[in-house]
């Protein structure tokens, strides 16, 4: 494709693929968009002939599957043996991969209507997959992956941070006093920490809402983005992004991650700071970071695309961000903000 050929709109090539994949009949396409998180990808449900059903997901670009970032941490977390959802066909010309139905049973949804032990059971299931991931991920992620040359550095930190900084501040709240010089000098030290943590290999998103039930197995998606960081991102993306759990719950979940790292050979070779106060003081510093990260998002998602559903995602990251700067009090201009814009 040159420069100068468009790329077809994303229904025009699911539908070509349909036409090419399945051939179906005269009036027997059954085809559904589902609503995804803040991504440029959009999903589809597919029901076949025979009544089963497969997921399209559409992406806004053509890919080579040859190297294409998807497939690759597939291809790792299989050999990990992290459940994730099989892929049955790349069509790089379309930009379309069609995989297993995982159904709709996140984990969040299935949170929502257990029992606390049950709770407590599935998340140290997640916490687990989590454990794997860095120790034998990190092992096995090939030199030639894109993954393999990403990560959290201070760089991607701090640009994350000003994401927020622009999106959040100036562009959704239009916040007009606002000591940027002082709010950056903050956010330049915590990246700077962060940064200089042990590194291993992170999913990037392993939230509750990108882990899916299915048959009693605690399924892994949305893991194309994966990169090194700190050990601490997944354990906050986990306990933090989009879950409001007890402080207790979250000092126990804490302890299990800590409990099982420290009997891998790997976290003592790699010098993770492993003492309860060292790592709960990195655990505050990535909250701080992934939730403001995460709330420049939302703002993005909602004055740029005019997704108003993030709304209702971002008190509660407030909430969860004022915690975290609670318990390390030497950041006090990002801490003002966060207070005031809570008590709006």
């Amino acid at each position: 494709m040159t420069p100068e050929t468009t790329f077809p709109p994303i229904q025009q090539r699911l539908m070509e693929f349909i036409r090419q994949r399945f051939k179906p009949g005269y009036n027997h396409y059954n085809v559904r968009k589902l609503i995804g998180d803040a991504t440029s990808r959009q999903y589809y449900r597919y029901v076949t002939d025979s009544g089963g059903t497969l997921i399209l997901a559409a992406y806004p670009e053509p890919f080579d599957p040859n190297h294409f970032t998807y497939k690759q941490i597939y291809d790792l977390l299989q050999e990990i043996e992290i459940p994730v959802p099989e892929i049955v066909e790349l069509n790089g010309e379309l930009g379309i991969v069609l995989q297993e139905d995982l159904g709709d049973e996140s984990l969040q949804k299935t949170l929502i209507k257990t029992v606390e032990k049950q709770k407590i059971r599935l998340l140290e299931s997640a916490i687990d997959h989590i454990i794997t991931i860095q120790e034998k991920g990190t092992v096995h992620v090939k030199p030639e992956y894109d993954a393999f040359s990403l990560a959290f550095d201070e760089e991607k930190l701090n640009w994350e941070f000003s994401f927020f900084h622009r999106q959040y501040i100036h562009n959704y709240k239009k916040l007009a006093n606002v000591d940027d010089d002082l709010l950056f000098e903050e956010y330049n030290r915590v990246s700077s920490e962060l940064a200089n943590y042990s590194r291993v290999l992170t999913h990037r998103d392993f939230h509750v809402r990108n882990m899916m039930m299915k048959k009693g197995i605690l399924y892994v998606i949305d893991f194309q983005d994966a990169r090194w960081g700190p050990p601490s991102y997944d354990v906050v993306s986990l306990l933090k992004d989009s879950i409001e759990l007890d402080p207790h719950t979250v000092d126990e979940l804490l302890g299990y991650y800590l409990e099982k790292i420290r009997r891998r050979d790997f976290a003592q070779s790699e010098g993770f700071a492993l003492d309860d106060k060292g790592f709960a003081r990195q655990f505050n510093l990535m909250c701080i970071q992934r939730l403001l990260k995460a709330l420049g998002t939302y703002a993005y998602q909602i004055i740029v695309r005019e997704n108003f559903i993030y709304e209702q995602y971002m008190a509660g990251s407030l909430h969860r961000a004022q915690m975290a700067l609670e318990a390390v009090p030497e950041f006090p201009a990002i801490r003002a903000l966060v207070d005031s814009e809570l008590a709006k």
